[in-house]
């Protein structure tokens, strides 16, 4: 034993040194991601607030009001000044309409605070989706949302009109907020209180209405919440049933989408929503009944023509607007379940039932518009994807990642954003780079704006006491001219029943009117000045064509009134002479919505084609190459008018092929070339148009 401790000893003793190992550092501690998204989050919200802010507000009154504004706006304005009522039989949007009172009346009825109240409730929207996103989620989805209502151009645009759109999708967020701050409480199963049993908040359930009527008076598409709630809480319900957890106040889902049930079932059986629409028509305004419940007949009438119509035109908004967000809104539908599952059901909820309903059942009329209430909750889908992918990246694909890779993988959503942002048309509005035609495109609003303005402005440096003035839109010309008694210039209507358009019969006790071609003579002559500002509604079907003819034989025509030629401006004044030669006023390649004219009859005598060669006449003034204008016969064959030698109108003859025309009624169409070669004054005139033989 002794020798076998000596020899352990002495190994011991021999054995090299070991060196002693380092301590180790301790772990670096986790990153609150949660924190540090919170410690931003204002700041962020704030910029993006400020951004949305700018982006809504610069040069807000640069831009004519368009037809539909006027319907807020002169009524707001009637009732400051005594002239109307505020409450009419169409009370569409009211709320709206009561909140340009306050500017009108400190600072008069202006175009800035026509739309002002539209900018205070983009904001707010952008405010509420963070807010939405924040309590569906997290901070950071609330975030990112409110990033992409920030800078959506389909949003930005509805915020920069006086229409009831900003302030609809404004208060059905809210609506939305506050039902679930009034539905989805902690229940509490041993609490003797029965709100707080089943998970209720009484202060918000008392709120509901009232914020609920709010939103109902800024658009009656508010009833589409009803959907919404009745899909979201049966889903709930059966979730409920099939759990077992009925007893840990999940009831309410049971209750509510029992409560809800019918108003689906108006959808999905015909017979039962044409019987509601009969009963309450007598109680509801008809075309508000018409409208609430489904025509069955009528649908089967549109699938069977075009089942995907109105599909096609909400589903052309969303790929256009959201672009490379589209298909992480999409996914982000879905995705969110892996979040949070009944905030993703709600989103879903929030989203689908009012789109499908939109594309399916109500789809008449299909205005992209229409879907701005739903449309914040695709954001909200959006931003959870990004959020989804981070946390999987976070958690499987890079766990312990650092600080400055998190943060950076963070904020690549918000850069991808601002990549997505389509900044040419958003500057259009914000510089006031276009003031005519579509200023966004087509597929986010069908708007063709015409500068009322410009020619108003003109008019008004000329005009004297007791001109008449006559328009095709008056209400425009009434608002820029701050008169009243603007003639409307229409000499037709559409008969619903003959399904046909007739011509306005002639106003037998006389007075000033352009209601019908005779009143049009009568009141021209019987007045020794006057005004007519006309749109594109005065080659539209309907004018009568003999007062179309009338006006370019008998009105002086002044192209300085409009230099993009959007509005044409026409004058009579007894003391001068008529127009000389002028029987056609045609302006076309000025005004960007404007490539061609109405087509015109003109009939032809047998004994023109008995002459050697027939010749069409014609003065012009701005045509800059032989291939800008060209003058179509019946719809077939066209030739070109040749290019003006001199800025001023000039007349040109032209031989044309005997078998283009034929004796009697023959159209003709005045057209533009988009594709010219050459045109450095934009546009062209045609004052005078005849076809003769020699």
């Amino acid at each position: 034993m002794a020798s076998k401790s000596k020899h352990r000893a002495s190994g011991k003793k021999n054995a090299p040194a070991k060196q002693a190992s380092p301590p180790a550092q301790p772990a670096a501690p986790a990153v609150d991601w949660q924190a540090l998204i919170q410690k931003y989050s204002l700041p962020v919200l704030g910029i993006l607030l400020l951004a949305g802010f700018l982006i809504r507000v610069l040069h807000l009154p640069d831009l004519s009001l368009w037809m539909d504004e006027y319907v807020h706006v002169m009524r707001a304005k009637n009732f400051l000044e005594g002239d109307g009522p505020l409450l009419t039989d169409d009370n569409n949007g009211i709320l709206f309409t009561l909140s340009l009172l306050p500017g009108f009346a400190m600072f008069g009825p202006e175009v800035f605070w026509a739309r002002f109240p539209s900018v205070l409730f983009g904001i707010g929207t952008i405010y509420l989706t963070y807010r939405m996103g924040t309590r569906l989620f997290n901070r950071y989805v609330g975030l990112l949302a409110a990033g992409g209502a920030t800078f959506s151009l389909y949003l930005i645009f509805w915020s920069r009109v006086s229409r009831n759109y900003a302030i609809l999708a404004f208060f059905f967020l809210l609506l939305g907020l506050v039902f679930l701050a009034a539905t989805e409480q902690k229940a509490e199963p041993g609490a003797a209180n029965f709100w707080r049993r089943n998970g209720f908040s009484v202060k918000h359930l008392l709120w509901l209405p009232v914020v609920a009527l709010l939103s109902l008076l800024s658009h009656q598409l508010t009833f589409f919440f009803i959907f919404t709630v009745a899909v979201y809480t049966l889903g709930l319900g059966v979730k409920t049933l099939w759990d077992g957890t009925e007893k840990t106040g999940n009831t309410k889902y049971l209750w509510l989408g029992g409560a809800l049930l019918p108003f689906l079932l108006i959808v999905l059986i015909p017979p039962l929503g044409g019987l509601l629409r009969d009963l309450l028509q007598p109680i509801l305004l008809s075309n508000i009944a018409d409208w609430a419940f489904p025509n069955f007949n009528r649908l089967g009438e549109l699938w069977s023509a075009n089942p995907l119509e109105a599909f096609d035109r909400y589903h052309n908004l969303l790929r256009y607007d959201l672009h490379w967000l589209y298909l992480p809104a999409l996914l982000g539908l879905f995705v969110a379940f892996r979040l949070r599952a009944r905030s993703a059901w709600w989103t879903l909820c929030s989203f689908a039932v009012p789109f499908m309903l939109l594309s399916f059942i109500y789809r008449e009329p299909f205005l992209c518009r229409y879907l701005i209430f739903a449309y914040p909750y695709l954001l909200i889908a959006a931003a959870a994807f990004f959020y989804a992918v981070w946390e999987w990246l976070n958690r499987k694909a890079m766990p312990g990642m650092s600080q400055a890779t998190g943060v950076f993988l963070l904020a690549l959503p918000f850069i991808l954003l601002l990549i997505n942002t389509r900044w040419s048309s958003v500057g259009d509005l914000a510089l006031a780079r276009k003031l005519e035609g579509y200023i966004v495109d087509s597929r986010v609003a069908s708007w063709s704006f015409t500068d009322w303005k410009e020619a108003c402005t003109f008019v008004d440096g000329k005009r004297h006491k007791g001109d008449v003035i006559m328009s095709t839109v008056p209400t425009a010309v009434s608002y820029y001219l701050q008169r009243e008694n603007v003639l409307w210039f229409r000499q037709a209507y559409y008969d619903t029943g003959s399904k046909k358009y007739k011509l306005n019969p002639p106003n037998p006790n006389g007075g000033p009117s352009a209601a019908s071609f005779e009143d049009l003579v009568r009141t021209v002559e019987q007045n020794p000045r006057g005004w007519l500002l006309a749109d594109y509604y005065l080659e539209n079907i309907f004018t009568d064509e003999r007062a179309l003819l009338w006006v370019y034989q008998n009105m002086q025509y002044y192209p300085e009134g409009s230099k993009d030629g959007s509005v044409m401006v026409f004058g009579w004044d007894h003391s001068l002479p008529k127009p000389e030669r002028q029987n056609l006023v045609v302006e076309l390649g000025h005004y960007q919505n404007k490539i061609k004219s109405r087509e015109y009859h003109m009939t032809l005598p047998q004994s023109l084609f008995e002459q050697a060669k027939i010749n069409m006449t014609v003065r012009v003034q701005g045509v800059d190459s032989d291939r800008e204008a060209l003058v179509l016969f019946n719809g077939q064959n066209a030739v070109w008018i040749p290019a003006n030698k001199s800025p001023q109108v000039e007349e040109r003859v032209v031989p044309l092929n005997r078998s283009w025309i034929r004796p009697g009624s023959n159209t003709i169409q005045v057209l533009y070339e988009p594709e010219r070669p050459s045109d450095p004054n934009k546009g062209f005139t045609v004052h005078f148009l005849s076809i003769t033989g020699e």
